[in-house]
C-alpha cells in the first residue's frame, strides 16, 4: 500500500511539473534575446525568419500587439515590393495577382488586405478616367466624376484630388452656360412663336378684308342689275346666233 502510495505521488509531481514547463514564461534576458533575433531579422529584411521569430515572441506575450503589427508587415513586404515594381513598369494587373497569391498565403494579413483594395481600384482607374474624359453634359460628368470619386477613394492621391477639383470647377462652368444655352434657346423659341402668331393674324386678317371686298362686289352688281331695271343679262338665242350667220 505505502508503494502504491509512492508511484501515484511520483506521477502527480510529474504531471505538476509537466504543467509548469508548459507555462513557462522566458526569464527577461530570454525574451530580450529573442525580440533582439527579431528585430536583426527585421533588419536583414530577412521576412521569413522575422516572421517566425515574431509568432514566437507573441505567444509568450501577446500584450504585445505592436509585436502582432510587424509580424503582418513582415508577411506583406515582399509581395508588396514586387507589387510596387510592377506598378512602376505600368502592370496595374500583375501587381494585383501578386498580392492576392501572398493573401492565400496569409489571408489574416490586414496590410495585403487593403493592399489588394487598392490595387483593384487601380485595375479600374483608366476605365474611369476615360468615362470622365468622354463626358460631354454636365450632368454625364457630374455621374462620370462622382463614380470616379467612389471607384478611387482609396487612392486619393493629391494628384487625383486636384484633378478632381478641376474637373468639377469645369463642369460647373459648363452647367452654367448649358443653362444659358437653354435660356436663349427658350426665348428664341418664344419669340418666333410669337412671329409666328403674329403673322397668322395677319393672314387672317387680309383674308377677312378680301373676303370682305369680294362681298362689297357682289353687292354693287346686285345692285347694277337692280337700276337697269332687274332685267337679268342672258346670252343671245342661238336660232338668232345661226340666223346672223
Amino acid at each position: 500500500m505505502k508503494k502504491l502510495l509512492t508511484y501515484i505521488l511520483f506521477f502527480s509531481l510529474l504531471i505538476f511539473c509537466g504543467c509548469e514547463r508548459k507555462a513557462h514564461t522566458p526569464p527577461p534576458v530570454e525574451s530580450l534575446s529573442l525580440t533582439t533575433r527579431f528585430f536583426d531579422s527585421i533588419a536583414k529584411r530577412d521576412s521569413a525568419t522575422a516572421v517566425r521569430q515574431g509568432k514566437t515572441i507573441y505567444q509568450l506575450d501577446k500584450s504585445r500587439n505592436y509585436i502582432s503589427t510587424l509580424i503582418s508587415i513582415q508577411q506583406s513586404n515582399n509581395a508588396i515590393a514586387q507589387a510596387q515594381k510592377l506598378l512602376d513598369a505600368g502592370k496595374t494587373k500583375e501587381a494585383l495577382e501578386t498580392v492576392n497569391n501572398a493573401l492565400k498565403l496569409y489571408p489574416d494579413n490586414d496590410v495585403l488586405r487593403k493592399s489588394k483594395v487598392k490595387l483593384e481600384q487601380l485595375v479600374n482607374a483608366d476605365r474611369l478616367l476615360i468615362a470622365m474624359a468622354r463626358a460631354r453634359s454636365s450632368a454625364a460628368m457630374c455621374d462620370a466624376r462622382e463614380t470616379a470619386e467612389t471607384g478611387l477613394s482609396e487612392n486619393r492621391t493629391p494628384a487625383l484630388i486636384a484633378y478632381l477639383a478641376e474637373y468639377e470647377k469645369l463642369e460647373k462652368s459648363i452647367a452654367m452656360r448649358e443653362e444659358k444655352n437653354t435660356q436663349e434657346s427658350l426665348e428664341a423659341a418664344t419669340a418666333a412663336a410669337e412671329k409666328a402668331k403674329k403673322e397668322d393674324a395677319l393672314r387672317e386678317a387680309e383674308y377677312i378684308k378680301f373676303m370682305q371686298e369680294m362681298a362689297s362686289i357682289s353687292e354693287k352688281g346686285d345692285q347694277m342689275r337692280q337700276d337697269a331695271g332687274g332685267v337679268p343679262f342672258e346670252e343671245p338665242a342661238k336660232e338668232e346666233t345661226q340666223k346672223n350667220d
